[in-house]
């Protein structure tokens, strides 16, 4: 199976949005990115070709990226999907919970070049997992 070029990215911020979708593009990748938890949920269950990755903002409005991490890691046919959780704060107690959790934790940047670089590296850090497991 071929790896996946999508990368779904949940954010109330459409600045936010609009910079990843450019580094996404810039990486290769076609990013979905969504407003609304809710509406991300329900094309992950519709969409035929899952994400590479998705990305969750931790402050949303109506469901929060917490909430959201939740109902993924339920759905036994989603676990596989790696998940990044970003914010613009980075407290470490919120940090180790995630890196428990098998969830990767990044902290927003401002600064493409940087951000760029962080989500290259997850990408890369994501894919030779699969490898490995197979």
């Amino acid at each position: 199976m071929e790896n996946s070029k999508k990368i779904f990215y949940l954010d109330d911020d459409l600045d936010d949005l609009g910079f990843f979708k450019e580094i996404g593009d810039d990486l290769g990748y076609q990013v979905t990115v969504f407003l609304d938890g809710k509406q991300m949920l329900r094309m992950l269950d519709n969409e035929d070709e899952r994400p590479a990755i998705i990305i969750l903002d931790i402050h949303m409005p109506v469901l929060n990226g917490e909430e959201i991490l939740e109902i993924i890691r339920k759905d036994e046919k989603l676990l596989d999907i790696p998940i990044v959780m970003i914010s613009g704060a980075y407290p470490k107690k919120l940090v180790k919970n995630y890196n428990n959790m098998g969830v990767r934790y990044l902290l927003k940047r401002n600064n493409f070049k940087e951000f760029k670089v962080a989500i290259e590296q997850v990408l890369e850090d994501s894919l030779a997992a699969k490898i490995n497991v197979k």
